[in-house]
C-alpha cells in the first residue's frame, strides 16, 4: 500500500481525528485549566484568606489588648465569613505563653483585600508578640 493509499483509509481518519481532538483539549486547558479547576474545587479557607498583616497590640489603651489584621480573599468565587484564626502569643524572649482561638466577623468578597482591627476578648499578661494562621471559615450565602 502506498503512501496515498494510507492516507485515504477509515484508520487513518480516526487517528486525525483522535490528534486534532488531543490538541484542542491541550490548548483549552492551557488557556481556562486553572479555571475549570476553581470552578470543581469547593471553598477551602486555608488556601483562600492569606493572613498579608498580623500585628498585636498589647500597649493600647484600656484593659484589653488588640489586633490590626490585613486579609486577602485569593478565591475567584466565595466570599467568607467568621473567620476563624490561631493565635499565638509571646513574650519579650520569644517563648510561647498562649494558644487560642480567635473569631473575626468580617465579610471579605473574593479578590478584596482588606486590614481591620479586632480587639482580643482576653488580657494576656505577659504578651508582647503574636502570630496568626487562618484555621477555617463560613462560606457567606
Amino acid at each position: 500500500m502506498s503512501m496515498s493509499g494510507f492516507l485515504r483509509t477509515r484508520e487513518w481518519r480516526i487517528v486525525r481525528r483522535l490528534v486534532l481532538i488531543g490538541i484542542a483539549l491541550f490548548i483549552v486547558y492551557r488557556s481556562y485549566g486553572d479555571t475549570l479547576i476553581g470552578w470543581m474545587r469547593g471553598p477551602d479557607a486555608e488556601r483562600d484568606l492569606v493572613i498579608t498583616r498580623s500585628e498585636f497590640r498589647p500597649d493600647l489603651p484600656g484593659a484589653k489588648p488588640a489586633w490590626i489584621i490585613g486579609f486577602k480573599n485569593g478565591s475567584r468565587r466565595y466570599t467568607y465569613d467568621r473567620i476563624q484564626l490561631e493565635a499565638t502569643y509571646r513574650d519579650a524572649a520569644g517563648a510561647i505563653l498562649q494558644k487560642d482561638t480567635l473569631v473575626v466577623h468580617h465579610r471579605i468578597v473574593p479578590g478584596e483585600e482588606t486590614i481591620i482591627g479586632s480587639p482580643d476578648f482576653r488580657e494576656r499578661p505577659g504578651a508582647a508578640a503574636g502570630s496568626l494562621k487562618v484555621v477555617k471559615a463560613e462560606t457567606a450565602r
